[in-house]
This record gives C-alpha cells, structure tokens and sequence, in this order.
C-alpha cells in the first residue's frame, strides 16, 4: 500500500540535517548554563542556531527567542505585547489559528476593546479597512501572514506600512508559522515587530519555536526564572530542538524558491487531475503553493480523510489543533470568516505539501482522491 503524506501543514517530516543536529547535541548533553566546556559546547549550538533563524526572516541575533512552539510565541507576543492604557485596542481577524484567536478572548477579559477586521471572500484584509480600524488606542495589531487552513497569504508589507504611517507606536506581530522558510520573510522590509515562528513546520522537530522581537520593542515576559533567553523566557533551554531548528531553517532558506516553485507545481497538478469531479470547491485566492483547502459536497471531512487514510494517503479535516469534536465549530470559522456558507465551511479538507513531497506522489494521491469521492458519494456516505 501507498503511504504518501500530505499534512505538512499540521507538521513536516523531520530533515536529516535536523535529526543529525539533534542527535549531536543529545550526545554533548551539557546544560548550556554551565560554564564547563560541554556548557559552552551547547551555548554555542544555540547562538549558531539563533544566527540561522535570525538570517532566515532579516533579523538580528539578539533578536531572536526561542519558545515551546508557535503556540507559546504567539502568547508571549499578544500577552507581553499589548499595554493596556483606557481600555486600548487590539486589532485581529476572525481566520487566526487558536493560539491567537483563545489569547484574544482573555483580552477582552484583561480590559482590551479587540476589534476584528472583516475579510473578503478570498481571504484577504482590505488595506482601507485597516487604516480605517487603526486610532490612537490602538496597542497592537496581530494578523498571520500565510493562514494555516486555507494558504491564502496577507500582504504583510502593506499592511506593516500602513500601520506605521498611521499609527508608528502600534506594535505589529505576524504570526509566521505557515510562511517561515517558504515564503520570503523580510522582517524589516515589511515593518514587524514581533513574528512567531515554529520548528515542525518546516523539517524540524516538535517542541520548538522562536519569536522575534524587534531591538526597541520591549514586551513583558510570561516566565520568570533562571535568566534564560535574556530573561524573557526563562527555563533550561531545548538544546535539540533549537539545534534542530537552526539546522532545518539553514537547509530550507538556500532552497527556498526553488521549493515554492516545486510546491506550486504540484498544487497544479493535483487540481488539475481532480477537476473533472463535481461538486469540489477551491477555498481561498492567492493562497501559498503549499495548501490546498477545498470543500466536496456530499461528504463529511472525517469520512474522506478516513477512506484515504486506509488508502495510505495522509490528508487533513480542518487545521490538526482543532480536529477534536468540543472544537468542532472552530473548524469553520475560517471559512466562515470569508464569508462562506456553513455548509461550505463543513465540508472542507485541507491538504498540504512539503518540499519532499514528488510529482509521482501528488498524481497518485490525485487518482485516490477521485475514487474515495466517486465511492463515497456512490455509498451516499452524509448527508
């Protein structure tokens, strides 16, 4: 049986490079607070592991703070981010992944106004309707750069622009889990302040991310401890994962449009050998080469993703962190929030490439897809 995975979204497989990082640090086990020589030995795996990621997104070294993951950085940024002053206001969307989107509602409860923009059909933040949204209060602006359901990528460096010539205190985060190592990320260049990154979406391992903060953007920290990381995120560091990370982040940067140019070939192809089905929907314009999110009337995502699955192909129903039923209606509210029917919204799978994936791979993957359909609507397996 085939075994062809599609669900990089959710996470990547682990790169050589990142597992052979990994493995040599695991082996010189040293705490890099130490000041012996396999202490030393693991501080300069860090440092050399921050240079790659700083390299990565245009930033600076000392910029850079690894994290748990995507999730805690985007908590530190939000948390740690937004001052509160006569009840300030906080700008998002209604597509944002769960760890921006929870951390909002408890900033209604801190006190903050959290205004939502209303996106287009395609997905995308009108510009005006930024502009327009941004006042005096405003203490922070927190907007994802590739979103992780459907690909459709914002244009960062619009929207930076516009909020510092409107509003220049504004603090500008990005959550750039989707995007990072492939799709170019200047943080400079497009006016972040604070960018969140992660490890397994990119060939590195779970249990790792960063987040940029730019040199004069001060931020409070969420832990308090030994010191670490400058003391914004205190705790004895992950040693593998941020040596995998930096490794992964150094292989996939050289390769990065190349990969992009790969990824787009195969979303072509894919679409392309699917078409004559009925009844299937693309979600999302100007989306990133890598998702694919599309609706199939007639068939629930778990029966579909379920049926591949037993073919060896590996797909996903909605984004992976909200998969789980008590999260179910959170499923739709990307699609919901580009104005999309609910039962649109309902039907949708994402797939999702990484760089290793072949052109063999998305042709057979394709042909599974259309006789999963045909069955399945055959059986009349919903409704």
């Amino acid at each position: 049986m085939h075994k062809i995975y599609l669900d990089a979204a959710a996470t990547a497989p682990p790169l050589d490079a990142a597992r052979t990082a990994a493995a040599k640090v695991m082996d010189n086990f040293g705490n890099p607070s130490s000041l012996h020589a396999m202490g030393l030995d693991a501080e300069r795996e860090i440092e050399t592991a921050r240079a790659a990621v700083a390299r990565a997104i245009g930033g600076k070294n000392g910029e850079i703070y690894f994290t748990s993951g995507g999730t805690e950085a985007n908590n530190m940024a939000i948390f740690g981010g937004a001052k509160i002053h006569n009840g300030a206001r906080v700008i998002t969307t209604a597509a944002e992944h769960p760890s921006v989107a929870e951390p909002m509602k408890e900033m209604v409860q801190r006190g903050f106004e959290v205004l939502h923009l209303e996106l287009t059909q395609d997905g995308l933040i009108d510009p005006s309707v930024l502009a327009k949204a941004l006042a005096v209060s405003t203490c922070l602006v927190s907007i994802h750069h590739v979103n992780n359901e459907t690909g459709v990528a914002q244009n960062i460096a619009v929207l930076g622009k516009i909020i510092k010539d409107t509003s220049p205190r504004t603090v500008f985060h990005v959550d750039a889990v989707q995007s990072f190592c492939k799709t170019p990320i200047d943080v400079g260049a497009m006016n972040i302040d604070l960018l969140s990154l992660s490890a397994h979406k990119i060939g590195g391992l779970k249990g790792c991310g960063a987040l940029f903060v730019r040199e004069k953007v001060h931020i409070r920290p969420m832990f308090f401890g030994g010191g670490q990381e400058g003391n914004m995120r205190c705790g004895t560091e992950n040693v593998p994962g941020i040596a995998a990370l930096g490794a992964a982040a150094g292989h996939r940067i050289p390769n990065l449009q190349a990969n992009h140019t790969h990824a787009a070939r195969l979303k072509e192809l894919f679409i392309g050998l699917i078409n004559p089905l009925d009844g299937i929907e693309i979600n999302g314009e100007n989306a990133s080469p890598y998702i694919i999110n599309m609706s199939v009337d007639g068939i629930r995502p778990e029966v579909l993703l379920n049926a591949m699955s037993a073919c060896g192909v590996y797909i996903s129903a909605g984004a992976a962190c909200s998969s789980n039923k008590r999260q179910r209606d959170d499923e739709s509210a990307v699609l919901r929030a580009y104005g999309l029917s609910r039962k649109r919204a309902e039907t949708a799978v994402r797939i999702s490439f990484s760089p290793e994936n072949t052109t063999e791979e998305a042709e057979i993957a394709a042909e599974i897809f259309m006789d999963c359909v045909k069955k399945l609507r055959g059986n009349k397996v919903i409704k």
